[in-house]
């Protein structure tokens, strides 16, 4: 028999790009992105929608993302990175699971004017460096320990029941008010505020002195004992040489025998 003829191979089906979400381009088109980071597009789903996630973050003017747990430190630093040049209100209140807040140096996010991180529990650090600057809120940041902005054009902070905050560091020449009665363990307060009239601000927790100690310091001990040392051993030589002088020897007086 006639050996049979082998058949063709069948080809594999060809990877087809999954669907666009129509928030994607909705986003782009409006400027608004309201949605946890995890419904962007992500590059480890399709290789070109690393791209589109940039080109969607890019055309932010607004991001409102409240009470998401998918909001972390890498989220906020990958938008500062982009540093959407259109972007003018960033809030993410009650985002649970941010560490930290960076927007620096003052040429990122040329544009941004409001800044609402309002009841975010893990939020310990704070650094904001911003020309355009108009408002920040970190109330009820309960775990806040410090804060360092530097503003020219900020003319709104809040910070009550940030009960934590221990440092504070304030540039600002348009602020006029600052309520931070509620940080009763600050530690360190800079505030240059020219314009400041009215602020509330509680007692600053002094670091205690170090306790002196009530004997004379180990130095000073030693060099007292050294000193006693050698007085002693001067005065047994001097003994010494006095009992040496004070001996005589009586030489052996012989007598003839009768």
């Amino acid at each position: 028999m006639p050996p049979k003829k082998g058949g063709k191979k069948k080809k594999e089906p060809e990877l087809q790009e999954p669907e666009h979400d129509a928030s994607w381009e909705k986003a782009v088109q409006s400027g608004l992105w309201e949605l946890p980071p995890t419904s962007l597009p992500d590059a480890n789903t399709w290789p070109t929608w690393g791209a589109l996630r940039e080109r969607i973050l890019t055309a932010t003017k607004q991001v409102n993302i409240l009470g998401s747990a998918a909001v972390r430190d890498n989220f906020l630093s990958e938008l500062v990175k982009l540093s959407p040049p259109e972007l003018h209100t960033l809030e993410l209140r009650g985002s649970v699971n941010i560490s930290k807040a960076v927007i620096s140096p003052t040429t990122a996010c040329p544009k941004l004017a409001h800044l609402d991180l309002y009841g975010c529990p893990k939020l310990s650090h704070v650094l904001i460096q911003s020309q355009s600057l108009l408002t920040l809120n970190l109330t009820n940041c309960t775990h806040l320990t410090k804060v360092i902005i530097q503003c020219p054009s900020l003319e709104k902070f809040d910070a009550k029941g940030c009960t934590s905050l221990e440092v504070l560091m304030l540039w600002s020449d348009k602020l006029t008010e600052l309520d931070i009665t509620d940080s009763k363990v600050m530690t360190k307060r800079d505030l240059h505020c020219p314009r400041l009239l009215i602020h509330k601000v509680a007692t600053l927790v002094l670091p205690p002195r170090p306790v002196k100690p009530v004997h004379p310091p180990i130095a000073d001990i030693i060099r007292d004992q050294r000193h006693d040392a050698e007085e002693e051993k001067d005065r047994m030589e001097q003994e010494f040489r006095n009992s040496a002088e004070t001996k005589t020897t009586i030489p052996a007086m012989w007598r003839p025998l009768a």
